[in-house]
């Protein structure tokens, strides 16, 4: 275990607010809500009591970008924005931090909201179909991106073998419920390679090696839980993509993505393939939502 990594992955810092036009096509989108759950690769700082997402500001609120980990667009702005062919408005519960149970894998911190609590926060507030998110089972997209804190804190942990399982289950209880409410379009997205980080990288290559083998186990254990939820469940739409793409992409050519090596990290987001030691600046991330516009219709 790391404690520095609780504390690195705590860091928000406010983003400039440039607005984007909405892209213009002549195809419509299928999808005109995406609801969103996750960490601080997916968080936009998204208040559900606050001003709703509206074509003025698709994400509702903050200003956009929001308040994310890469100074400007993360992959949820981006996916709206720039890889939408119409109007997209989105419902983002992720939140800095989150594991997907904090009594199988804590938090940095208590206040932390899990993927338990993002969904619980989904079903008290929009799972009716309130007037101001009107949504149906047709026109909305499900996406959560979940794991990176639940492997980078307990990869080391003896029981990881049995507990990666029980994450997984907890993480699929929740997929459940959000099926019960309506939803039947989902994205799941991978634990990227976290080993290639450069905190991770400042460690051994015994670490690195066993980070990314509980990576890879964590993955494994997701495709085989969305195959059983599309088993036990009719109706669904899922969509699961591989963040190691556009991760090792990125890496394996910092220079074409504006960085000078693939381990330098910059707050300014675009300096650098890293924000700071542990989360992915923008170009990476605009990189997962062209990947994700390439299998997902948008």
């Amino acid at each position: 275990m790391f404690p520095l990594r609780f504390l690195v992955r705590a860091i928000v810092l406010p983003s400039l607010a440039i607005a984007h036009p909405l892209t213009s096509a002549a195809s419509a989108s299928a999808f005109e809500y995406l609801i969103s759950f996750g960490d601080s690769y997916s968080q936009t700082g998204f208040s559900i009591t606050g001003t709703k997402p509206s074509a003025a500001n698709p994400i509702g609120n903050p200003t956009f970008p929001g308040y994310t980990t890469t100074n400007g667009d993360n992959w949820i702005d981006f996916l709206i924005t720039q890889y939408n062919t119409s109007l997209i408005l989105s419902y983002n519960f992720a939140y800095g931090g989150a594991t997907t149970d904090a009594s199988l894998v804590a938090p940095y911190e208590s206040t932390v909201l899990s993927l338990i609590d993002q969904v619980s926060q989904f079903s008290t507030n929009i799972a009716s179909k309130p007037s101001y998110a009107p949504w149906t089972s047709s026109n909305a997209l499900f996406a959560t991106w979940m794991g990176v804190n639940d492997v980078g804190n307990a990869w080391s942990n003896s029981s990881w073998p049995t507990l990666s399982q029980e994450i997984i289950d907890r993480y699929f209880s929740q997929m459940q419920i959000l099926y019960n409410a309506g939803a039947r379009n989902f994205l799941f997205l991978t634990v990227p390679p976290i080993q290639k980080t450069p905190l991770v990288l400042a460690e051994s290559t015994a670490v690195q090696t066993q980070e990314g083998a509980a990576v890879v186990t964590y993955n494994q254990l997701l495709q085989v839980g969305v195959d059983a939820f599309k088993k036990n469940n009719t109706g669904i739409t899922a969509y699961v993509y591989d963040t190691t793409t556009p991760f090792n992409t990125a890496i394996d050519n910092p220079t074409a993505y504006g960085a000078p090596d693939a381990t330098c990290y910059n707050g300014d987001g675009v300096s650098c393939l890293w924000f700071n030691n542990y989360h992915p600046g923008q170009a990476i991330h605009k990189l997962v939502a062209a990947g994700i516009a390439g299998v997902v219709p948008l």
